[in-house]
């Protein structure tokens, strides 16, 4: 105890020396700006399409600049251009695929700064599904898919021999036969793939030779047989440059994180096909996640 108290006479004799005085935090909390492009229309083959699967961006350019207090441009990419896929099967984001950086920012009041988003090129990829619509009965027995347990698969009688262990029902028409020889493995398209392990659900892709997956050539989780690429055309040069003018308030610990959406409504609109998609570029906005706050974006040459 007397070592102690010693100690702290001694550590006040040293501060009354030196003057010691209490500092501010030398590591405060940051603020962030990131940007970051994406498709919510992606989804899985059993949606409809214009929905794809894969979108698949080449990027050339995310930066931005005008940044109240801060000098220059900084640009998020670390290697331009990058090749982007967002995959329904592996939705990887695109700070992990682009290596994107943030900024980090000096908290404080409200700031502008100007977003520049430069791509390239874009392509959408889907599985090709028949018309499946409620009313519709693309098999042609007489029951319309909202009720029909094959609905590509002829069977006006729908057996279906374990109906009661089903949540989904599928018929026998459409069922592989198990270990007991009972036909209960749901079988969309009768390709001897089960539905669970089928990148074509609705058209055969059967496997071939010592093959364990359906024919996907590509690697991209779509197979050949169904595979359709509607490439998006950017007019009038072939590129997309847009420029967004911005407005948030930098918060200690926090990002400001800004989406380019593709997935928005009126943004994209594909043919019946799936063959080619139109873009409305008035349509493109950077919006901040979690919020209804968005910036509209104008094209640039």
């Amino acid at each position: 105890m007397r070592r102690l108290t010693l100690a702290s006479a001694s550590l006040l004799l040293v501060c009354a020396a030196v003057a010691c005085q209490t500092v501010d935090d030398p590591f405060p909390a940051q603020s962030a700006i990131n940007v970051t492009i994406t498709d919510s229309m992606v989804a899985n083959q059993r949606f409809p399409l214009p929905n794809p699967q894969i979108a698949l961006w080449t990027i050339d350019e995310i930066s931005v600049s005008n940044l109240t207090n801060v000098q220059g441009t900084f640009e998020f990419l670390r290697v331009s251009p990058c090749t982007y896929q967002l995959n329904a099967l592996a939705p990887l984001s695109l700070s992990s695929v682009c290596r994107t950086s943030g900024l980090s920012l000096i908290p404080g009041p409200s700031t502008t700064g100007k977003v520049r988003i430069a791509i390239s090129s874009l392509e959408l990829r889907a599985a090709a599904r028949p018309d499946l619509a409620a009313g519709s009965d693309p098999d042609g027995d007489g029951i319309p898919n909202i009720s029909d347990n094959c609905p590509i698969v002829f069977n006006p009688d729908q057996a279906n021999v374990n109906a009661a262990q089903e949540t989904f029902f599928i018929g026998d028409a459409c069922s592989d036969a198990n270990d007991e020889g009972a036909l209960t493995i749901p079988d969309q398209d009768i390709d001897g793939v089960k539905d669970t392990a089928d990148n074509c659900l609705w058209y055969p892709n059967p496997l071939v030779g010592d093959e364990t997956t359906p024919p996907d050539q590509n690697r991209d989780g779509i197979g050949d047989a169904c595979e359709r690429v509607a490439p998006v055309i950017f007019l009038p040069n072939g590129r997309l440059t847009l420029e967004c003018d911005v407005t948030f308030v930098p918060r200690p610990s926090l990002v400001a994180g800004f989406v380019l959406d593709f997935g928005r409504s009126g943004v994209l609109t594909c043919d019946a096909a799936f063959t080619g998609c139109a873009l409305n570029t008035s349509e493109l906005k950077l919006q901040m996640p979690g919020t209804e706050t968005t910036f509209p974006c104008v094209t640039v040459p």
